[in-house]
């Protein structure tokens, strides 16, 4: 199974018992908005940092970008080592600001080259998946090519081979992301795990914010119904053998899928 990490910013708690609660639900890290443009520093972000790394035992932390790649960069990287970050914690440069210029990419090297050069060199870079989809951020053309992806109420990043994946926007009432690979989280892994599928008829619930619903078990999006499942949705289902993997039969409504990334498993059938 993936990491499952929320990230966290001044409109979060910054307190231990908070970041407890998110262990709780299951997260196993924490990344802090740290700054953002070339004035700005989030008033929370020493706190945030403190306890998460309490909590979770490492931290990552990420800026928000509006295009000025050197200049912001030297920004993040004075407080990131004001806050005594050292040379392996995960720096994220988050590119979503509607001002930014349509290729994007260029300024974006530019902060991931500092960074780099700085001797930083666990980078990744943020944005939705329409953006790297379309072009406004070329991974192709990133000096790192780890990315975190955004995309919400559907079942994949829908970028391949993301290194993690922002599925909601309110999981437990905070945003939360998958790290496929220990990239994001610095836990360090270099192999990506496969996903995994149930088998077992019972009761489960659902970890995505919307798990969609298809008629057929192709999941082809021309099946896919009306009935959607959200965060902490339960229902009664069957595994169906489709091909090397299974599909969740839910009686009288249709498929959703059986990949313990997107379902938890709470107990047998009677």
């Amino acid at each position: 199974m993936p990491k499952i990490g929320i990230d966290v910013s001044s409109y979060q708690g910054d307190s231990v018992s908070y970041f407890n609660t998110f262990k709780k639900y299951g997260a196993g890290f924490a990344v802090v908005k740290l700054t953002e443009g070339t004035n700005y520093l989030n008033p929370k972000s020493s706190a945030q940092v403190t306890n998460a790394l309490k909590v979770f035992g490492s931290v990552s932390v990420y800026h928000f970008f509006h295009g000025a790649g050197t200049a912001e960069a030297k920004y993040f990287l004075a407080w990131v080592k004001k806050f005594g970050l050292d040379k392996s914690t995960v720096l994220v440069i988050d590119v979503e600001a509607p001002g930014l210029p349509y290729n994007t990419t260029p300024q974006v090297n530019a902060f991931l080259r500092y960074l780099i050069n700085a001797g930083y060199k666990n980078v990744v870079t943020y944005g939705s998946g329409s953006w790297f989809n379309s072009g406004r951020i070329k991974r192709s053309e990133l000096v790192d090519k780890h990315i975190w992806v955004a995309a919400y109420g559907v079942s994949r990043p829908g970028v391949a081979n993301a290194n993690a994946w922002q599925f909601s926007d309110n999981w437990h009432g905070v945003d939360a992301s998958y790290d496929f690979d220990g990239s994001l989280s610095g836990s360090g892994s270099k192999t990506s795990e496969k996903p995994a599928y149930y088998v077992t008829p019972g009761l489960y619930q659902v970890r995505l914010k919307r798990l969609p619903v298809y008629g057929k078990m192709d999941f082809k999006k021309s099946d896919k119904r009306y009935t959607r499942y959200g965060t902490g949705s339960r229902f009664w289902a069957t595994p169906v053998k489709y091909g090397k993997i299974t599909r969740l039969y839910i009686n009288g409504q249709g498929y959703v899928s059986s990949n313990k990334w997107y379902v938890k498993f709470l107990k047998k059938a009677k």
